[in-house]
């Protein structure tokens, strides 16, 4: 059984919405974060969520700039703890992928580096892209309305 208070790993989707202020859950993402927070849950990210966070918003439509958003990564570690890519974490990984078929790797990289981590609270806005891995992590409570697709269909309107 898990608690508020436990840890919180921070899928790639929420962090993209809680820093694109066009983003259509940037509120919803931010006030999810903030509740967490509030009822003393560490949250954790990891060094794949960073690089994908980058991969996301380093595009034209985001109208944001490469130096603000790296500036950002850098100061991620002052509201997050940052979970390494390690020898584990690819040994987790391995022992993990037969479970998960269908599954895209990089879910599954979520998965062992929270398994290694020792965080089984999950805040993500795709909790089907983890139903696999139901035995071994939570999905973290989010209102109702934290249901957008993370691929945007179409883009924001500016």
């Amino acid at each position: 059984m898990t608690s508020a208070a436990d840890p919180l790993f921070v899928d790639t989707n929420v962090l993209v919405y809680a820093s694109w202020a066009a983003a259509p859950l940037h509120a919803h993402a931010r006030s999810a974060l903030a509740t967490h927070r509030s009822a003393g849950a560490p949250l954790y990210i990891s060094r794949q969520v960073i690089r994908e966070w980058l991969a996301t918003l380093n595009r034209p439509r985001t109208g944001l700039a490469l130096a603000d958003l790296i500036a950002e990564a850098l100061a991620f570690d002052a509201h997050f703890a940052i979970l390494d890519d390690t020898a584990a974490t690819t040994a987790s990984l391995l022992a993990l992928l037969p479970q998960a078929s269908g599954v895209r790797v990089h879910d599954v990289n979520v998965v062992a580096t929270m398994q290694v981590g020792g965080v089984k609270r999950l805040l993500t806005n795709n909790p089907s892209d983890f139903a696999a891995f139901s035995h071994l992590l939570t999905t973290a409570q989010r209102s109702n309305n934290f249901q957008v697709p993370y691929r945007f269909r179409k883009p924001p309107e500016y």
